[in-house]
This record gives C-alpha cells, sequence and structure tokens, in this order.
C-alpha cells in the first residue's frame, strides 16, 4: 500500500519541434550515435508560450533493439527572454515500428512508446524551473511533438 497519493499532472505547453536532416555518427564506443538538429518548431500553452530557435541538436544514442535514448537540448524564445530546455527520455517498442520510425517513416502513436523528462531554465516561473516536468512524446517526419506537464 502506497504511503501516499500519486501525485496529479498540471498540463504546462505543447510543442511542435521541427528537425534537420539526421547526421548518423555511426558506431562509437558508447553504441550507435546519430545527431539530429533542431531547426525551429513552437511551444503553445498556459505555461509556455514561444518559438524555439534553429540552435540545438538531439544527441541520440540507438540500443541494439532499436531503443532510442535521446538527449536534446535546444532554447526557446519567450516575451520574457530566451528559456533553455534540456529533454531525455526513451522512445521504445517493436524492433519493425523502431525501424521505420529510425528511418523516419510516419508510425502511429499507439504503436510504441516515447516518454521524456524535461528541465527549464532562465525566462520561465519557479514553479516550472524547480518543478518536475514529464512528457509523452511523438516522432513524425520532420518533428517530434509532445505534451508536457508538472507534477503536482
Amino acid at each position: 500500500m502506497p504511503l501516499f497519493e500519486p501525485p496529479a499532472l498540471e498540463y504546462v505547453s505543447s510543442a511542435v519541434v521541427e528537425l534537420g536532416e539526421v547526421l548518423d555518427v555511426g558506431e562509437t564506443l558508447e553504441g550507435h550515435r546519430r545527431v539530429v538538429p533542431i531547426t525551429g518548431g513552437s511551444f503553445t500553452g498556459p505555461g509556455l508560450t514561444g518559438r524555439i530557435q534553429a540552435v540545438g541538436a538531439d544527441w541520440q544514442r540507438l540500443l541494439p533493439d532499436g531503443t532510442t535514448l535521446v538527449e536534446a537540448r535546444y532554447l526557446v524564445e519567450t516575451t520574457d527572454g530566451l528559456v533553455s530546455i534540456t529533454s531525455t527520455g526513451v522512445r521504445s517498442g517493436p524492433p519493425e515500428v523502431l525501424a521505420a520510425l529510425a528511418r523516419g517513416e510516419h508510425v502511429e502513436r499507439s504503436r510504441y512508446e516515447f516518454r521524456l523528462t524535461v528541465t527549464l531554465s532562465g525566462a520561465v516561473e519557479r514553479r516550472l524551473s524547480a518543478g518536475i516536468l514529464v512528457a509523452s512524446a511523438e516522432r513524425t517526419p520532420g518533428t517530434v511533438r509532445y505534451d508536457l506537464y508538472r507534477l503536482t
């Protein structure tokens, strides 16, 4: 039996992160590496609204089963200034689905899991920069889309 009530989720924003061409680094001592440039996009929502700047990238590691570990860093320009975003997470599912995603094909979101933890710093409310933020994401050709929530 749990000791505490589970946290609730507070909706923060929805993101559309525009991506450039995948740069395939290849096999390294840490596994297969890829870098995906972040070229633009937007955040829209009650907690964060702004334009994603064409600076940053997603530094990925592909595991032998096709699972992708992501670590993205980029900037959002808001009316209050710049917000630095770091998102880390995992995209997993059946090998054939992950292979299709790695090739840049569209796959129904229900066929795989893509979850992120996100940190914000800069021109953003303290409750968000000091909070625990999570996201459920989708990879589409040319973009990553996600809904961002704060655990309360």
